[in-house]
């Protein structure tokens, strides 16, 4: 009887880990970090028997706890190439701003690469003699995937982030699953629904365009993963005219190029050259400075407005109403971006700032939706059942209540519970 033990995501967003064990050897899948002070990560698990690591994508909620897992183990890590050098900017980003203070450093960081058994979408490789596994796409950004495993004589799908939806830069994740017995799910958005894709897309270009021809500057803070290039692709693909020029900052500038390797998990590998063509990338404040005084697009991390360069551009355009400060993904309540849409003030160290530009949100979610998530969770074969995670509890009661409405068995665990099959 093989054992399923869920070592994190349960209820919360954060440190996603799940521990598969079958007799005398085991399998892991993802090992992330939750952002408190200092980081939470799961706890730690056995690695003497571990049979292999498998990672669904690269941001930190679910790869920021590798390198503890591979410095103690010589496992192979398996995910998709463009994963692995993703999450290996990620990683070292990430030990770069905690000035060190982690339980790993950069030599661990380094075994990501060393151990890493790169991945295709749908190949099924063994691991020891109990365990099957095969990646698909799962849509959430370039290089993600659903992991399924089968153990046991079962099959388990764990969906990782999903988006059935295609985007200008990922394609939707893989509709039509094989059998599964048992569903780990995401229930990230499970109590909201999203306008269709194209309706943000074009509401975005509306305001993009209009700021543009007051003359004005726009900048939008966007996660440097992902979004930033999202961005740019849809700016290509609406054509904005040529005289107006589009600026990249910060850890944007390493994913272009990381993705540029690896046009095989983009929606068009032509557009997405296409648009890093067009884009002029900053890298200094002298740059910076001179780009904020006449029209244009400034794309640059954080997508929260906590640091990064996007703090240096928020206080050059913030009091000229001219301008267009931009959000494009969910603010977290508390982050200075969630501030700046509820009260038009930002409060950073001791200063407050009174905010006379137009701020504006177009959320391109690189998650599914409620709707998104039912339909492509009731399309897989097989009446599985679901154990929901992922997400706020209140997501994970509501995705689980509307899942159990349709006549099908779910459950939301708890950290560390352990169910067996």
């Amino acid at each position: 009887m093989a054992r399923l033990k869920f070592l994190g995501s349960t209820r919360e967003i954060g440190r996603a880990g799940f521990f598969l064990q079958e007799k005398d050897e085991s399998l892991l899948i993802d090992f992330g970090t939750k952002f408190l002070d200092p980081p939470a990560f799961p706890d730690m698990i056995p690695t003497e028997n571990l049979q292999g690591v498998a990672l669904t994508h690269a941001h930190l909620d679910h790869s920021g706890g590798i390198p503890l897992i591979l410095r103690n183990s010589e496992a192979s890590l398996f995910c998709t190439p463009a994963t692995r050098d993703l999450s290996l900017l990620l990683l070292r980003d990430m030990y770069k701003i905690s000035g060190g203070r982690l339980p790993f450093d950069r030599k661990d960081i380094a075994h990501i690469r060393r151990q890493c058994q790169a991945t295709a979408y749908e190949e099924t490789i063994p691991l020891g003699h109990r365990f099957e596994m095969t990646l698909f796409n799962a849509g959430h950004i370039p290089g993600s995937a659903m992991v399924s495993v089968r153990v046991d004589g079962k099959r388990i799908l764990f969906t990782g982030d999903f988006n059935a939806t295609e985007s200008q830069l990922n394609p939707g994740a893989r509709k039509n699953l094989p059998k599964h017995d048992i569903v780990v799910t995401e229930s990230t958005y499970a109590r909201r629904k999203n306008p269709p894709r194209e309706d943000i897309e074009q509401a975005l270009m509306e305001t993009v365009l209009g700021t543009l021809e007051n003359k004005g500057t726009v900048l939008i803070p966007a996660f440097g993963v992902g979004r930033s290039q999202e961005i740019m692709c849809i700016l290509e693909r609406y054509n904005l005219p040529r005289k107006y020029k589009i600026y990249v900052d910060g850890m944007a500038r390493d994913v272009n190029e990381i993705l540029m390797r690896h046009p095989e998990y983009l929606q068009s590998p032509q557009a997405f050259q296409r648009a890093v063509g067009r884009v002029i990338e900053i890298n200094d404040n002298r740059e910076r400075s001179m780009i904020t005084k006449k029209p244009g697009v400034i794309i640059s991390p954080a997508g929260m407005l906590k640091g990064g360069a996007s703090h240096l551009y928020f206080k050059m355009l913030h009091d000229d109403p001219k301008n267009t400060i931009v959000f494009v993904s969910f603010q977290i309540p508390g982050t200075p971006g969630a501030e700046l849409l509820a009260t038009r003030k930002v409060t950073v160290g001791s200063r407050t700032f009174d905010v006379t530009a137009d701020v504006r949100q177009h959320h391109l979610s690189s998650h599914s939706d409620s709707e998104g998530m039912m339909d492509m969770l009731e399309r897989i074969p097989g009446e599985p059942e679901f154990f929901v995670v992922h997400g706020e509890s209140e997501s994970c009661d509501a995705m689980a209540e509307n899942l159990r409405s349709r006549g099908r068995v779910a459950h939301v665990p708890e950290q560390n519970e352990e169910v067996r099959f």
